[in-house]
């Protein structure tokens, strides 16, 4: 994951912890993650990741979700690292 990595399908995720949500620039977000509002901390993103369409209902994000906790953690460390 690089710092300055173009938007692909999602927007890019360096530095995601911390950041409002629905807020990188130049990314097209739904019509439902864009208002939404709050911060991506360990909490926001633990739920989102679980099950996004149930955290943010109208979401574009078509991931199921990951079902393990200890998976989820492991991912929002690693993210949590990408400054």
């Amino acid at each position: 994951m690089q710092k300055d990595a173009p938007h692909g399908i999602g927007p890019t995720l360096h530095g995601i912890v911390g950041k409002a949500v629905g807020a990188a620039d130049g990314f097209a977000y739904s019509t439902a993650m864009k208002p939404h509002g709050g911060v991506w901390d360990a909490a926001t993103l633990d739920a989102y990741l679980e099950n996004p369409r149930k955290a943010i209902p109208g979401t574009k994000m078509a991931f199921a979700g990951i079902n393990n906790a200890e998976e989820r953690k492991i991912l929002i460390d690693y993210l949590a690292a990408q400054k």
